[in-house]
């Protein structure tokens, strides 16, 4: 009797795209580490990474997702950056593949590619309408010069106008060189009641831009118990509490104890702490699992990955929308003298949450 050569089950590949040369080298291991640390929580031996190093450019990138697809990837997880995703992204959606990019940019989205990131204009409608609701009408903003200053400008527009608010000032600087000019003092002057013209400035900068930004204030007389200052979550990154200006300051970004839970972990299985991105390779990983295990796999990804209810991620709740853009749940969070806290808790559902 001949005895059948047994069959190994079919394992799903899920391809990795990220940098592993060049200067941002140390995030895409971390993007690597926090991917593997998903598959051994999840107990997913059936799902086989297949990493690729992007390199660094979009040209490297294409290639590299090119080069995953000819190994057989089911899914792509990658590139990082806007300009990598879009590059590769034709590649991947000319197989039917699904891709779950690192990018913040919300034209790098749609015809399958998804977006992991968080997109500053959730996080600036998200601040503007709590600082609304709690009375305040008057805005100004210091817009950075460059794409992201764009986008966020634009965004902080049209929140302060839905939300009933008026826009007193913009003031338009290069990023990290902010300058006392006139149209600056002109804004924080008071009026003619001899009260401030603004009730909050919205300041989307983090890190030494911010400090930057709050020493010129310092230098004009700012007074933030008077005037609010808004953030996004930019401000995450920053030395936050030690700066007096931004203290009682307001930014919109994820609950940071849902990312600690998480660096702990990480950090126990790997010795040091991780970036805030690697939340996002682990919850890209996740998802990639679950579509493999629906009845319809991944050929269903598009109506698993925007249903309304959305998913719990390492930060908190997010979903999908058809054009790929992502949704989350934002909690608002004040500067204190000893760090930032939550005042506004993030949604645990999206009820009454819509687009």
């Amino acid at each position: 009797m001949t005895v059948p050569t047994p069959v190994e089950p079919q394992r799903t590949q899920v391809g990795l795209v990220v940098p592993m040369s060049g200067q941002a080298a140390e995030v895409g291991r971390a993007l690597q580490d926090a991917a593997e640390l998903a598959l051994f929580d999840l107990n997913a031996p059936d799902i086989e990474l297949l990493p690729a190093d992007a390199g660094t450019s979009a040209a490297t990138a294409t290639g590299a997702v090119q080069n995953i697809l000819v190994g057989g990837a089911d899914v792509v997880i990658g590139p990082l950056g806007a300009t990598s995703v879009k590059a590769a992204a034709p590649a991947a959606r000319a197989r039917g593949l699904t891709v779950l990019g690192f990018s913040t940019d919300r034209s790098a989205g749609g015809g399958g590619v998804y977006l992991m990131g968080f997109m500053p204009e959730e996080q600036v409608s998200t601040v503007v309408s709590h600082a609304a609701d709690a009375g305040l009408k008057r805005f100004g903003a210091l817009i950075p010069l460059g794409a992201y200053g764009e986008v966020v400008g634009s965004a902080f527009e049209v929140a302060v106008g839905s939300h009933g608010g008026a826009v007193a000032g913009v003031e338009r600087y290069k990023s990290g060189s902010l300058q006392p000019t006139e149209s600056l003092k002109a804004l924080l002057a008071p009026g003619p009641d001899g009260r401030p013209q603004v009730d909050a400035l919205f300041v989307p900068e983090g890190g030494a831009a911010l400090a930057q930004v709050t020493s010129v204030l310092a230098g004009l007389g700012f007074d933030s118990r008077a005037v609010r200052l808004l953030g996004t979550d930019q401000w995450s990154g920053s030395n936050l509490g030690s700066d007096p200006l931004t203290l009682g300051g307001w930014y919109a970004g994820p609950s940071p104890d849902r990312f600690e839970r998480f660096a702990s972990h990480f950090q126990g299985a790997y010795g040091h702490r991780p970036p805030r991105i690697a939340a996002q390779a682990y919850d890209a990983v996740t998802l990639a699992v679950l579509l493999s295990r629906q009845a319809g796999g991944f050929a269903d990804a598009a109506r698993v990955l925007t249903a309304p209810d959305g998913f719990a991620g390492v930060d908190g709740l997010f979903r999908f929308r058809a054009d790929g853009v992502p949704q989350h749940g934002l909690a608002i969070l004040e500067v204190t003298a000893s760090g930032p806290q939550v005042i506004r808790p993030a949604p645990e559902t999206f009820t009454g949450q819509g687009f």
